[in-house]
């Protein structure tokens, strides 16, 4: 599996954490998913509202390629501290996985990718490092 993450940030703390959640999950699912032979990409912008830009899932046949582009306000993500904004990426993250998934052509051209199991792995994987709890853990940054 080629899996791509990474950011387009107009500030906040966004870019550097989707850098240590790359950091996290490449080498695991490097590993873990190198019999898989499909493309999944993530693309998470730190935007001013003012650009109107939606998240948006697209699947192409012909590369069997996965895109999920996910953007975040940055006037909102601004107010909250890193341990915050790593929650919050954390659920959208995974909430846009979820939608990915979704779509009916990726998972008819790729019928023994098992997307819960898939997905279950990269819980276990971020929440090894600080990631996808179910609240915030104010305690993690004072271990920093």
């Amino acid at each position: 599996m080629d899996f791509f993450l990474t950011s387009d940030t107009a500030g906040a703390y966004v870019g550097e954490l989707v850098s240590e959640l790359r950091q996290i999950l490449y080498p695991k699912i490097e590993k873990n998913y190198s019999n898989v032979h499909c493309n999944i990409g993530v693309v998470i912008r730190c935007l001013p509202d003012s650009y109107h830009r939606k998240s948006f899932t697209r699947y192409m046949n012909a590369k069997n390629d996965l895109t999920i582009d996910l953007c975040v306000s940055l006037e909102e993500y601004e107010k909250l501290y890193k341990i915050e904004q790593r929650f919050e990426l954390g659920k959208i993250f995974l909430e846009w996985l979820n939608k990915g998934f979704l779509n009916n052509n990726f998972l008819k051209n790729n019928p023994d990718f098992n997307k819960d199991h898939f997905i279950n792995d990269i819980v276990i994987f971020g929440k090894e490092e600080g990631w996808f709890f179910d609240e915030v853990d104010y305690s993690q940054e004072l271990n920093k």
